[in-house]
């Protein structure tokens, strides 16, 4: 096998374009190999901002293609006695073979002679000359830049290609290709000969470059806990920021810096803000999970004077933190309530009203639901929802969006209000993300389902529901969140009625007052999902669908019912049992209840007293919602059912007598479905 380097040079690329990019290469390059039957090992793809990288072991050549050259027919080719005919000879001779080497092979029109020929594979290095150029001009880029004199466009000005092949350098028509790199920009900027992939990777570790983002990753990690631990601090580390730092740096140097203690009055997020999401900086904590007055910012140079980049660190944060610290204290001056009436000068949507507006359908939504699932929160999830949105007009939320509903918070306490109601004010955002927990309080709860009702209901209103691409509004993460939180709380809420809810107090804004059933089924397929990713089969998710679509927790526990039943010896003959009953009652119409008077044999009238008996045992089953024991009491029915069926004839001349035992099937069909449609299981 032969060594494959390959590495576009360019100038700084964004950190969050290298990672994916990173990924389109490694999928795209490992099934072109595939494709193209090239053995590979040890195909590895990295990227810093300066570089995107292919490395890997190769095959030189193709792997030899299998081809089959079909000739004529057999009876055509061979004559009765297997002596062949000129048309054999004539097909032999036209593939460079004797007559002996044609074999008999049997397709779909019947058989006939060919030939098994093995077309040795091309030069993989004449393979990869054409590959790679298209590779990486054809990735994925939100933006593109022109350079050079040829027509092409790359996310970045690219400055070198290296290209090299077992040691030799890879040609191409599109780009100048060398057996040549460059170190950190800064640090090591002069050209590097490279023969390999061992070569490569520890020169361009000598010359300040960490190709292996992983590598980088915990560079990253041990510089900061360097830095860290003299002080007896230790890092606040957000993977989603260690991720953006190891593609803005080729080559990683912590600088501890410190700024006034007097900022650590401020609220902690707003520090925590101010120095991850606008600086880049790691907060520093101490052993109770305080913060300190230092912070971590990530260097990709070594100056001469560390000292210089570490004051201009302190003095850019210095001046954001004063920015922030005038921002807190000027809006404590006007408490939240006061700000209320300011939301009517903003628009929530054009066709959904102002902020205000929506201020007015949550307090009333919050009240509905509380009266439903936490009676004695009503107060405070009116309270809370009357001032959730006011912290959107204060200056430290126009100056960091990131934190709308934390400010809230912290300006409610400060305000006096309700512990609960300014936790609430929070959480109602809550979960922000697939990774974000869910509200703590009752209050926080209703309020953030009130929140994700009155958005999936206002957006669905006005014809505004995702499609399979685009979901502006975040509609689906919002509908998960609304469901999780239902679970977490065990709480019981009908979703169809809430839906009505939220759509009556759009008022003259509703456009589609028939996407209420599109809510709901919306909200459903997001429940589905969740219910997959833990288990459950789709089958075991219809049967409950089919009779409970209102209460999420409700058909948890009828889905985990059935899961836990389908392991028992007796599934099976329940779902036979209730399929019979079923599937004769298809299409249907029943107007009548069970007459004993007309149940003349002994199989009917076995089956009516059992389906008597049965129905009443099952009564303080269904009180206890206990499923899984009802569908083990349904299971005994499975045998005189079979009877009925065996002695029985269900479709007889006779309309009353046929009447009255459709009316006794579609009992025990009703009675089967107080728990889920069984016949939509998979026996």
């Amino acid at each position: 096998m032969k060594e494959l380097v390959f590495e576009v040079g360019t100038e700084e690329m964004p950190p969050r374009f290298v990672p994916q990019a990173i990924e389109v290469i490694r999928e795209r390059f490992i099934k072109w190999l595939k494709e193209e039957r090239i053995e590979g090992k040890e195909i590895k793809v990295f990227g810093t901002p300066r570089r995107l990288v292919i490395l890997g072991l190769l095959e030189e050549y193709q792997s030899p293609l299998e081809v089959l050259k079909i000739g004529p027919p057999k009876k055509v080719a061979f004559k009765e006695d297997g002596r062949p005919t000129p048309q054999a000879e004539g097909f032999a001779k036209s593939q460079g073979v004797s007559v002996d080497e044609l074999v008999v092979v049997s397709t779909e029109k019947g058989e006939y002679v060919a030939v098994k020929k093995s077309e040795e594979g091309e030069n993989t290095s004449e393979l990869l000359k054409g590959f790679l150029p298209q590779l990486i001009l054809n990735l994925p880029m939100p933006k593109s830049m022109r350079w050079g004199k040829m027509n092409l466009r790359f996310i970045r000005p690219i400055r070198w290609i290296l290209a090299v092949f077992g040691g030799e350098v890879l040609e191409s028509e599109i780009f100048e290709t060398s057996s040549y790199t460059f170190g950190h920009r800064f640090m090591a900027p002069q050209r590097i000969k490279i023969n390999g992939i061992k070569d490569y990777l520890a020169q361009l570790r000598e010359a300040y470059v960490l190709v292996d983002q992983e590598e980088r990753r915990r560079k990253i990690r041990e510089e900061i806990e360097r830095v860290t631990t003299p002080v007896g601090g230790h890092p606040l580390i957000d993977e989603n920021l260690l991720e953006e730092v190891t593609f803005m740096v080729e080559y990683p140097w912590a600088i501890l810096g410190g700024f006034e203690e007097s900022f650590l009055q401020l609220p902690k997020e707003v520090l925590i803000t101010t120095m991850q999401h606008h600086q880049r900086f790691f907060p520093v904590l101490n052993e109770k999970g305080q913060l300190m007055p230092y912070f971590v910012a990530i260097s990709n140079t070594l100056a001469k004077d560390m000292e210089v980049v570490k004051k201009g660190n302190e003095r850019v944060l210095k001046a954001r933190l004063e920015d922030a610290s005038f921002f807190y204290h000027h809006d404590l001056k006007t408490p939240l309530e006061e700000r209320v009436p300011r939301l009517k000068e903003v628009v929530f949507h054009s066709e959904l009203g102002s902020l205000y507006d929506k201020v007015q359908r949550l307090v009333v939504l919050s009240e509905k639901i509380a009266l439903k699932v936490c009676p004695e929160k009503v107060g405070l999830a009116k309270r809370a929802a009357f001032l959730c949105k006011a912290d959107l007009l204060t200056e430290m939320v126009g100056e960091f969006p990131e934190l709308q509903g934390i400010m809230g918070r912290e300006y409610a306490l400060k305000a006096g209000e309700n512990e609960e109601v300014a936790l609430a004010i929070e959480e109602h955002y809550k979960p922000k993300s697939s990774d974000d927990d869910l509200p703590q309080s009752e209050t926080g709860s209703v309020l953030s389902i009130a929140e994700k009702l009155d958005n999936l209901c206002g957006f669905f209103s006005i014809g505004l529901s995702p499609t399979g691409t685009s979901d502006p509004f975040a509609l689906r993460r919002q509908a998960i969140g609304l469901v999780m939180i239902l679970l977490k709380r065990k709480w019981r809420l009908n979703l169809r009625e809430a839906i009505k809810w939220a759509f009556e107090l759009l008022g003259d804004k509703l456009k589609k007052p028939e996407a209420e059933e599109e809510v709901l089924e919306f909200i459903l397929g997001r429940y589905e999902g969740i219910l997959l990713s833990e288990g459950f089969l789709k089958d075991e998710i219809n049967a409950v669908f089919e009779v409970q679509k209102e209460d999420v927790v409700d058909i948890k526990n009828r889905i985990q019912a059935l899961h836990n039943f389908r392991s028992s010896p007796d599934f099976q003959n329940l779902v036979i049992a209730f399929k019979r009953v079923s599937n004769i009652l298809k299409g249907m119409t029943f107007p009548q209840e069970v007459n004993p008077q007309f149940l003349l044999q002994e199989e009917e009238k076995e089956l009516y007293n059992l389906y008597l008996s049965i129905s009443q045992e099952a009564e303080p089953l269904f009180q206890k919602e206990d499923y899984l024991g009802l569908l083990r009491l349904f299971v005994k029915m499975k045998n005189t059912i079979d009877r009925f069926f065996d002695n029985v004839l269900v479709m007889t001349e006779e309309k009353t007598l046929r009447k009255n035992r459709f009316a006794l099937l579609r009992s025990i069909n009703n009675l089967f479905l107080k728990v889920a449609d069984i016949s939509k299981l998979v026996a």
